[in-house]
């Protein structure tokens, strides 16, 4: 009997904590069907309720708005992104469902941006169908700043074959504040792959400060479990990471500084009280997390552990849509202003900016082009040599990358669609001319690879 009371109580005691996060929309009522939706310099709106289904280009884009909730939406069958935002303050985009969209949200440039308790199943698009199989997101800050910047609570699912994921979580070129950090916090996520470079969250890519990732439970995420990518101020707390054996796996958590020659050296980064239990492709789970010296000291080491017991069953059989039977997270770091109702009103698309022919590969471009390097491009080699471009603001249609010989024959090129591109393959040894067009921004060099 005393037996009983004890495992009853221990019961007790941990069953408010399962119950008390909601992780997804919670959303139960009706859709209205809609077209896409465009906003620029709008402000105090309230967009919900609404379905977008079989939408070619971003389903909901806002440029230079304000003050806007969405909520209670569906979006489906989308080729790009269910929400984009560009220079805009004090966004929330709570209780909705994403269901077969290349990647949920992106937001650049912008503040007090909030992605919180949504719903989100198979980004990417179908492997079978993608050329690119490092290409969805489940949500992405690019140079997101300020105060009240969170990406919590959310469910995802991705099924194996379904989707192509890149990271699930990307927060890059981001600065939150000491008193208020980019927060992303309590999401649950199952699956990932078979990208050979994507995974679960990654904060401080390609730099940033004062972001904290905590209290996310992921399984299979992908070729790595959690990281932390460059930048300072950085935390990784209390986090579980489960995945069984598959060909793309490498590492549960990964702590390195892969942009520093371009964003910077790293301090202050935190690494504490992480479990663990990541099987890389060669069947190692012992040693499941990697910190590369540029990163030192890293406070907290010897706090993370690794759990043989931990499995699957650390999320529950039902992901999507569980939250709507369940109570929302004590402390759900957020929440939303009033705002005056009001019907959004789709406005007419811009026509968009015809794509100019580009030269075939193999001919040449000489005379070469006397540029100006435009500093919101760079092109860089990474810490495996493998050519890198990123572009910051807005990415044009017609935005390209070329790549030709010292004697201006072009040898690779292909269209730019993301802010950090990283080349599939090392060109062979040689001199190259690299050049990236952006609209009327542009940039080149000239690198050796030997």
């Amino acid at each position: 009997m005393k037996l009983q009371n004890i495992i009853l109580g221990t019961l007790l005691l941990c069953l408010p904590f399962q119950i008390s996060y909601g992780q997804g929309a919670r959303y139960t009522g009706s859709y209205t069907k809609s077209a896409a939706i465009q906003h620029v310099k709008k402000s105090n709106i309230i967009i919900e309720g609404l379905d977008f289904s079989n939408v070619k280009g971003d389903i909901i884009a806002l440029y230079d708005c304000e003050n806007i909730t969405i909520r209670h939406n569906r979006f489906s069958s989308s080729n790009k992104r269910g929400v984009y935002l560009y220079n805009c303050k004090n966004v929330t985009i709570t209780d909705n469902k994403f269901e077969n969209v290349h990647t949920a949200l992106v937001a650049s440039t912008s503040q007090g941006v909030k992605f919180d308790y949504n719903d989100i199943y198979n980004v990417g698009g179908s492997l079978a169908l993608s050329d690119d199989t490092n290409n969805g997101f489940v949500a992405q800050f690019i140079m997101v700043t300020g105060a009240g910047n969170s990406i919590s609570y959310n469910a995802a699912e991705n099924i194996y074959g379904e989707s192509s994921p890149g990271d699930l979580i990307n927060v890059n070129q981001s600065h939150g504040t000491a008193e208020s950090p980019i927060i992303v916090k309590g999401n649950w996520f199952r699956g990932g792959g078979p990208s050979p470079s994507g995974g679960g969250i990654l904060i401080g890519d390609l730099g940033g400060s004062y972001q904290i990732a905590e209290e996310n439970i992921l399984v299979n995420p992908g070729q790595y479990g959690m990281g932390i990518g460059g930048g300072h101020n950085m935390i990784l707390r209390n986090n579980k990471v489960f995945a069984k054996i598959q060909d793309f796996n490498n590492v549960g958590y990964s702590i390195c500084n892969w942009s520093e020659s371009a964003s910077g050296k790293s301090h202050s980064i935190t690494f504490e009280n992480n479990i663990v239990n990541y099987t890389s492709r060669s069947g190692e789970s012992g040693n499941s997390w990697w910190i590369y010296q540029n990163m030192e000291p890293v406070a907290g080491k010897t706090t993370n552990k690794y759990d043989s017991s931990l499995s699957a069953s650390i999320l529950p059989e039902k992901l999507i849509g569980r939250a709507q039977s369940s109570p929302t997270p004590d402390n759900p770091n957020g929440g939303s202003t009033i705002l005056p109702e009001e019907t959004p009103t789709p406005e007419e698309t811009p026509t968009p900016e015809e794509k100019p022919n580009q030269p075939e590969t193999g001919s040449p471009i000489n005379p070469l082009p006397e540029i100006k390097n435009d500093p919101s491009i760079n092109i860089y080699q990474d810490w495996f040599g493998r050519v890198c471009i990123n572009i910051s603001g807005r990415i044009l249609p017609s935005a390209t990358f070329i790549a030709a010989t010292e004697n201006g024959e072009i040898v690779y090129q292909q269209g730019l669609t993301r802010f950090h591109t990283v080349l599939p393959e090392k060109p062979n040894q040689g001199k190259y001319i690299l050049f990236v067009s952006n609209g009327n921004k542009a940039f080149m060099k000239t690198f050796i690879f030997r």
